[in-house]
């Protein structure tokens, strides 16, 4: 099974929700589908870092077959700890403040 690749299509689209509806969320502009794009590219490099984590720890553990259809609340628990998807909602949340 290719687990590397359900991970990084569950991390895209875990990060498009963000950079869309999640800003709209908190009063903010979604991402153009170009936007997310290049935000994708730019993460990339820790992207790959989170699922070699994740598929490391996960093997260590003897629990790869979790990654053929991962919850996405395991993924975030790696995910927002390299790749920040909040980037202008701590500014716009603190207006009104």
């Amino acid at each position: 099974m290719d687990y590397h690749t359900i991970l990084k299509t569950k991390i895209k689209f875990m990060i498009t929700n963000d950079l869309t509806i999640g800003r709209t969320d908190n009063g903010l502009p979604p991402y153009t589908r170009d936007e997310i794009n290049t935000f994708l590219e730019e993460n990339n490099d820790n992207i790959e870092k989170v699922i070699q984590l994740m598929m490391d720890e996960y093997s260590n553990d003897n629990e790869m077959e979790l990654l053929a259809d991962p919850l996405l609340d395991w993924i975030g628990e790696y995910l927002y700890d390299l790749v920040d998807t909040k980037i202008g909602a701590n500014e716009e949340m603190l207006k009104g403040v």
